[in-house]
């Protein structure tokens, strides 16, 4: 949604409204941006550029779909072959990831096997794997492994440490693996999917806890999100989704959001290539119906 629109959506929404949520009080954080989302960092590595809203939407007849969203506290975005990222470099998490999940990739016949956790080679913010060692927290993935199982370069890049979060045990085993697996579904019943998912940060990183109270180390998240696109499917939807990061024990469905309150909850614009009359559609409401539930 463009930031006018989402403007009216949080007045709309209000204080009391997004309290009510149910990540509970204060998920969303205060303050001002880490960084001014208006700017990219520069790093001879990495695959940077200046934001803009004015992206060309893409065919859907054609080859890979791409619906970026904006920035907020990421300061650096890096495209690999198979998905985008948006990364903080002070709070060492991406505060987005971004793909097209393909339904004919998910043949568990032709998998690969999963490879171990390593650099991201186009970031200057150095993530160990060591970080998470008896810190409490998992190593989260964004992309899941299981969705970029299809071929040696697609699992590489799901494994490096840009695109892992930390997550609390019982939550990335239980409630997040379950939204996995239901995507995973959805992709193949709808022939592909265009997902944008990652952690709920707090605007500043000098407000937020730390992996092993360390500076040098990842911020702890508040929450995750997960918003998931069919654009090609005749009836076109959209879904989001929103939880706190801690061990859940509810049904799947009690965490549907429209994607205009995930929009609310993290500052971003998530799919600002649509028309403003496909993002009044798509965005601001959600039938759990049309997704099986």
């Amino acid at each position: 949604m463009n930031n006018v629109a989402k403007v009216g959506v949080l007045v709309g929404v209000g204080i009391a409204g997004l309290m009510a949520l149910i990540l509970g009080n204060g998920i969303g954080g205060g303050g001002s941006p880490a960084v001014d989302p208006s700017m990219y960092t520069t790093n001879p590595h990495s695959n940077t550029e200046n934001p803009s809203n004015n992206q060309t939407l893409p065919s859907v007849s054609g080859e890979t779909l791409i619906y970026e969203p904006t920035q907020f506290v990421g300061n650096q975005k890096i495209r690999h072959q198979y998905y985008s990222i948006s990364y903080s470099t002070e709070h060492k998490n991406a505060e987005w990831v971004a793909y097209e999940l393909r339904g004919n990739r998910l043949d568990l016949a032709t998998a690969v096997e999963r490879e171990n956790f390593v650099s991201d080679p186009q970031t200057e913010a150095e993530v160990s794997a060591n970080d998470f060692v008896n810190s409490g927290y998992d190593r989260g993935h964004l992309v899941p492994a299981f969705d970029m199982n299809f071929n040696q370069t697609a699992m590489r890049e799901a494994c490096y440490l840009t695109n892992v979060s930390p997550q609390a045990p019982g939550f990335n085993r239980g409630i997040w693996k379950k939204l996995e697996g239901t995507v995973r579904k959805w992709a193949k019943e709808n022939k592909r999917l265009y997902v944008v998912t990652g952690p709920i940060l707090r605007h500043k990183a000098a407000d937020a806890p730390r992996l092993k109270d360390s500076k040098d180390n990842p911020t702890i998240p508040r929450g995750f999100y997960k918003v998931i696109l069919d654009y090609d499917n005749p009836q076109k939807k959209g879904i989001g989704f929103l939880f706190k990061n801690k061990d859940i024990d509810q049904p799947l469905e009690n965490f549907v959001v429209s994607i205009d309150r995930v929009e609310a909850y993290t500052n971003l614009d998530f799919f600002p290539q649509l028309t403003p009359q496909e993002q009044e559609v798509l965005e601001t409401t959600v039938n759990p119906a049309e997704w099986g539930f």
